[in-house]
């Protein structure tokens, strides 16, 4: 631990507004690094080296020219049982030692405060950097031996089962949802909130958490590959959001997942829905279709969702025959059109594409 420029500085500037005495603050080589008088700042203090030296308080009641040394103390700053600076203070010895002591505690204070917060930020990055890791879908064999000695350094059973739960919120938004030990927390992105959770009853609370704020939730499988929970709950999210439905768990679109990279879609058929999206009149025929799919073909419901009246619904339907070529009152021309429309929507958003 050393005593930096910037942390002397302010405390020099602090102590002198409440005593009438000029600070110096010297580092381990007796360097002035922190000064009431600024053009002290950079030079060599003599006085500190020998109070580095001895480890002791050298006081001054007089000038001396020679020595080029002014009445005051000096007082070793001490770190861990080591010398890491001097403090300075001008003035009569009797009136100044005090407030010289009370100086040297109060630094000493400060540098025990910042070694702790370095000390806990530099777990919490560790373990941030682990938990990134943790989340890769594909990692190879050396990369978990690497990760499963991590984890036995920060006390983490890297074979527990666990399951991953996203939120699409903010980390700041996520303070309100108090998790238990043995539960992580990682910020992957602004809006994108991942949680690994030990139990079920955690991942209950991720989703009522969710709802009751109105985050999109996206839950994974329970296992011991993080990365591919979190993979799941990616998808989840990601389906979600694309179809504008809200999915929870990954059974509820690992279907939709697999027909999407299937590749089974009519390349000609997505291209009429490119050409149709490029009109408004076409784009209100695919967000029909898309509400239409989303209700199951109950035609009262979708008229309702879209604030139109049956008729209108049923003419829409019908012009979506007429230039896609496909009945969406039909089973099987209904399943086509749903997967030319998914595989067309993933197309048009690259950010939610499904590999």
């Amino acid at each position: 631990m050393e005593l930096s420029t910037k942390l002397a500085q302010v405390i020099v500037d602090r102590m002198m507004k409440t005593i009438p005495y000029n600070i110096n603050m010297m580092n381990d080589e007796g360097i002035i690094i922190a000064s009431g008088d600024h053009t002290r700042i950079g030079k060599l203090h003599t006085e500190a080296i020998r109070v580095l030296r001895k480890n002791k308080i050298l006081k001054f009641s007089h000038n001396d020219p020679k020595e080029n040394v002014q009445p005051g103390v000096n007082i070793p700053v001490n770190f861990h049982d080591q010398t890491i600076g001097v403090i300075g203070i001008t003035g009569d010895p009797q009136e100044v030692t005090p407030f010289a002591l009370l100086l040297k505690s109060s630094t000493e204070l400060l540098l025990e405060q910042q070694s702790f917060q370095q000390i806990e930020e530099n777990k919490q990055n560790k373990l941030t950097r682990f938990l990134f890791r943790w989340t890769q879908k594909d990692i190879d064999f050396d990369t978990t031996q690497n990760l499963e000695k991590e984890a036995l350094e920060l006390n983490i059973d890297f074979y527990f089962e666990r399951t991953v739960v996203i939120i699409k919120c903010s980390a700041k938004k996520l303070l309100d949802l108090r998790l238990e030990q043995d539960n992580f927390h990682l910020n992957r992105s602004v809006n994108t909130q991942v949680l690994i959770c030990k139990d079920l009853s955690t991942v209950k609370k991720c989703i009522n958490f969710a709802h009751n704020h109105n985050y999109r939730v996206g839950v994974g499988s329970t296992t011991k590959n993080i990365g591919k929970s979190f993979y799941e709950a990616q998808t989840v999210i990601k389906i979600s959001t694309l179809l504008d439905k809200d999915y929870i768990y990954y059974r509820e679109v690992k279907f939709i997942q697999q027909l999407l990279t299937s590749d089974l879609a009519d390349k000609t058929l997505v291209e009429k829905f490119s050409m149709l999206d490029n009109t408004e009149s076409g784009t209100d025929l695919l967000n029909t279709l898309l509400t239409y799919l989303k209700n199951s073909g109950n035609m009262n419901k979708t008229a309702s969702d879209l604030h139109i009246h049956r008729n209108t619904l049923l003419y829409r339907l019908s012009k979506i025959h007429n230039l896609i070529g496909l009945n969406p009152h039909k089973f099987t021309d209904l399943f086509q059109l749903f997967l030319t429309l998914l595989t067309y929507l993933n197309h048009k958003n690259p950010q939610l594409k499904i590999h």
